[in-house]
């Protein structure tokens, strides 16, 4: 498995507070399958201000411990960034990371309890500079959760997205599990990951959330969001994507075979 999003680079951000914590979130994710796994510390004007030159450090030095400690977990480099109207320039003069260095893939949070008014144009800059978004836990954002239709066309204008592991399996509450599941049906989720912060809480889990999107999408489906997607991303290249359903039709079709199903119980009393 490749996981794709995780604050385990120690001092970072409000993830993995030392070296010991991150070698332990190493362990962990080793032990659970993970084989590779793209450190990504939050990039939050004011507040973290993780710069391109500083992450790749951390993740060579990342290296070098767990070479020491002879855990096999390969380790690359990126950033959770936050939506900021100038993101595709600071990405392209070096500034901010993308996934694995590539300038393909960017990681980007949408500021919580909002959804911005600029963010089509922000996501229009990116792609015409060739940088394509993952948006990182939609799943979580009450503006989406109330209103699912703006990542529709986001997701049909060339956006992928990433939902966190623990969401899928229910520590986030049952609401934002439901969500999860709704995306997954709707082909709206690409990419499972495990948004960890730490050994104890946030875990670098993600056998678990596998297991359940494999129970609802089949094998094939669920193993491209924790291998082949991912790999993708990994090495900059073009994602095959299945396409998104529109929640009104499948609305439609549950509404037919709701009918069909009143037909023949019908006919059969």
């Amino acid at each position: 498995m490749i996981d794709l999003h995780s604050h385990i680079l120690p001092g970072m951000d409000d993830g993995a507070p030392d070296w010991n914590h991150a070698l332990e979130m190493a362990r962990m994710a080793a032990a659970d399958g993970i084989r590779a796994m793209v450190c990504t510390p939050h990039c939050v004007a004011g507040i973290f201000e993780n710069r391109r030159e500083a992450v790749l450090e951390a993740v060579e030095q990342l290296r070098t411990r767990l070479g020491d400690a002879r855990i096999p977990l390969e380790v690359h480099a990126g950033s959770e960034l936050r939506m900021d109207p100038d993101l595709g320039e600071r990405i392209e003069s070096g500034q901010f990371l993308t996934l694995n260095d590539t300038g393909r893939y960017a990681l980007i949070e949408l500021p919580p309890e909002m959804i911005p008014p600029h963010l089509e144009n922000v996501f229009w800059d990116l792609g015409s500079r060739g940088v394509t978004p993952i948006i990182a836990h939609p799943e979580r954002h009450p503006r989406l959760m109330h209103d699912p239709e703006p990542l529709y066309r986001w997701v049909e204008s060339g956006a992928l997205t990433q939902i966190t592991a623990a969401s899928l399996t229910g520590r986030f509450g049952s609401r934002v599990r439901r969500f999860s599941v709704r995306l997954l049906e709707h082909r709206l989720a690409h990419i499972l990951a495990t948004d960890s912060h730490g050994p104890h809480a946030r875990t670098p889990n993600l056998s678990s959330a596998y297991m359940e999107a494999r129970a609802i999408l089949g094998e094939t489906a669920a193993m491209e969001m924790i291998e082949s997607i991912p790999r993708q991303v990994l090495e900059g290249k073009l994602a095959s994507l299945p396409r998104p359903i529109p929640f009104r039709e499948r609305a439609r079709r549950r509404s037919f075979f709701g009918r069909l199903s009143s037909l023949f119980c019908g006919t059969c009393g």
